[in-house]
């Protein structure tokens, strides 16, 4: 299976995408926060690039709240920042949530042509790769996956290169990479026993803890503890069934 990682929202160059599952990562904190919000019961997240086309989009699905950040901090106007202990069930349950990040809504956007496009984070990686391997045994058509890392202002984010290293590492031996995939499962293989440790203090993690974010940095970092693969549909991210699995 050929994987290919990019390294930020910001990629000048994007492969070819057609014959793709392409999976976001962004780990602090826009796609643990979708994780968590539709676990939490939020019917969907609409992923938009700009705080002025979320308040057009608004106009348009009566009832639905508006989430995200900028610089890292609730955008003035909106109902939830992009921690993702804001999008709890009570604020979310049944509605949906038009979103706009500084980064990973824009790689979501960006691959929007791949006919697949799931969201990922350490909070569901496991599920991620039991829907991978099914997917791909239906699939026949699927020649690879690409591994959308949104980065940090279109840098590296050592964060979701470890996150795209552990779920490299989960996918097995039998995997063709590209640089970057393979510098990700090398630096997944140093880091894997002090995770929580070495995203906390990346440059990311120094300045969400500065904002008083700490306790997000740690809860992102946490591998395997919400059961649910999102995808993108009809340009709205929801929870895949099974029925739309199958």
């Amino acid at each position: 299976m050929l994987i290919e990682v990019l390294p930020s929202a910001g990629s000048p160059f994007l492969p070819y995408l057609e014959d793709k599952l392409v999976i976001i990562i962004d780990v602090l904190r826009t796609t643990s926060t979708m994780v968590t919000a539709l676990a939490n019961g939020c019917q969907s997240i609409v992923p938009v690039l700009t705080p002025e086309e979320a308040l057009a989009k608004r106009l348009m699905i009566p009832g639905a709240l508006l989430g995200g950040e900028s610089q890292e901090l609730r955008i003035e106007g909106f109902d939830l920042s992009n921690s993702p202990f804001d999008y709890v069930p009570e604020k979310v349950g049944g509605k949906r949530v038009i979103m706009s990040t500084t980064d990973g809504t824009r790689a979501i956007r960006a691959a929007a042509g791949a006919p697949y496009v799931w969201i990922a984070s350490f909070l569901n990686l496991e599920s991620i790769v039991h829907a991978l391997f099914r997917k791909f045994e239906q699939e026949r058509f699927l020649q690879g996956i690409v591994i959308f890392c949104a980065g940090k202002e279109e840098r590296f984010d050592l964060s979701d290169t470890l996150c795209a290293g552990m779920l490299i590492d989960a996918l097995g031996p039998d995997v063709e990479l590209n640089d970057l995939g393979q510098a990700a499962l090398m630096l997944y293989h140093m880091a894997e026993d002090n995770l929580v440790n070495v995203i906390r203090y990346s440059d990311h993690g120094r300045k969400l803890t500065s904002y008083g974010l700490e306790r997000d940095v740690i809860y992102c970092s946490t591998p395997n503890i919400l059961p649910i693969v999102p995808v993108l549909m009809d340009g709205e991210i929801v929870w895949l069934t099974e029925d739309l699995l199958d």
